[in-house]
């Protein structure tokens, strides 16, 4: 319902990783300007009733359906909009969701959008030398699918008041989503694996997108621009070295190359493989991309830094001692006829196993 004395925001999937990051944002920092309409598909859901009592309304609405979004964006300031690539992993269904986000809140009549975007790499890698070696991976030329669908997307907002919000990999990724030490055998050390070579990271907790998104909302100067957002930086050997300095054992870091990261097999290793590999190749573009601007810094009020992270989820990981390689049982040698090649591979083949 519309809101009368305070601007009222709406937040697209404000129970989600970003969403609800951003619902906490607005009521950690205390900032009574504005308030909260969570826009959700089920509202009888545990996570939407878990955040009722931070927001002043729930209401139901799809990103698939314009008219749902075009009544739950009415009477609102602004909208945070997210999307989310990895729910079906259908970069056409993701595109179109923004699309229809895009003319529902033309249609609501928004004054001030934050959309939460990455960057279409093959604007970059297309106009590179070394393209051809790219593996495309969709049949619309697609080398990270959940990066350049968001930025495909994107382009459809530069006509409404929005800021774009550019994020970068989540912190949380190393709890929820298998990036932190693991090893294969209780006599094996932990490690860690990424295609990155010496390459520094960019990494940002969850928390601190919502923080962004509300510094922005607060400042209409930032209409039309583009955002940054990094909680830290950091390198595999140093995430390896946060990690055997707070969980107590030691863990490695293996860099292995692009098609090894490929070829794991899990849903999605191709894609984030390129991922990766963009991160590395275009260090440094990346990383000033996701400079956060002084203003909004200073409204968040700083930002979680990796080992701290690490550090508040320590028990996350329970890194338990490794233990000594089980040796075989010596056996007494049987008496045969001496056969010197026939000993020699019978030795080695001991040896092998």
């Amino acid at each position: 319902m519309p809101c009368q004395n305070n601007r009222c925001a709406s937040l697209k999937r404000a129970h989600g990783a970003q969403g609800g990051s951003v619902v906490k944002a607005f009521n950690a920092l205390g900032n009574d300007n504005f308030q909260l309409r969570a826009i959700t598909r089920d509202p009888e859901s545990e996570k939407a009733k878990a955040i009722e009592p931070l927001v002043k309304e729930v209401v139901k609405a799809d990103g698939d359906d314009e008219e749902s979004m075009v009544k739950a964006f009415e009477g609102c300031y602004g909208a945070f909009i997210v999307s989310n690539f990895w729910q079906d992993m259908d970069a056409k269904h993701e595109k179109e969701t923004l699309l229809t986000c895009c003319a529902a809140a033309k249609k609501a009549g928004l004054k001030h959008i934050v959309l939460s975007t990455l960057e279409d790499t093959r604007e970059t890698i297309n106009a590179s030398e070394n393209k051809d070696i790219w593996k495309v991976l969709n049949d619309e030329g697609m080398y990270v699918p959940y990066f350049d669908a968001k930025g495909e997307a994107t382009s459809a907002y530069d006509e409404l008041p929005v800021t774009k919000l550019y994020t970068c990999a989540y912190m949380e990724n190393f709890i929820y989503f298998g990036w932190g030490p693991t090893r294969q055998a209780e006599d094996q050390p932990y490690g860690i694996t990424f295609p990155m070579g010496d390459k520094k990271m960019a990494l940002v907790s969850v928390e601190d997108i919502g923080k962004a998104a509300c510094a922005i909302f607060q400042d209409a100067s930032l209409i039309g621009q583009s955002v940054g957002v990094m909680s830290d930086v950091v390198t595999g050997e140093e995430m390896a070295a946060t990690f055997t300095k707070i969980c107590g054992e030691k863990v490695n870091y293996n860099a292995v190359p692009t098609e090894v990261y490929a070829g794991f097999g899990f849903p999605g290793c191709e894609d984030l493989a390129n991922m990766f590999r963009y991160y590395a190749d275009y260090e440094s573009e990346f990383l000033k991309s996701r400079t956060i601007p002084e203003s909004v810094l200073k409204t968040m009020g700083g930002t979680v830094k990796f080992e701290d992270f690490v550090a508040a989820n320590k028990d996350t990981w329970k890194l338990e001692p490794m233990s000594a390689p089980e040796t075989a049982p010596e056996t007494s040698p049987k008496a045969e006829p001496k056969s010197t090649a026939v000993q020699g591979n019978a030795d080695a083949c001991c040896i092998i196993q």
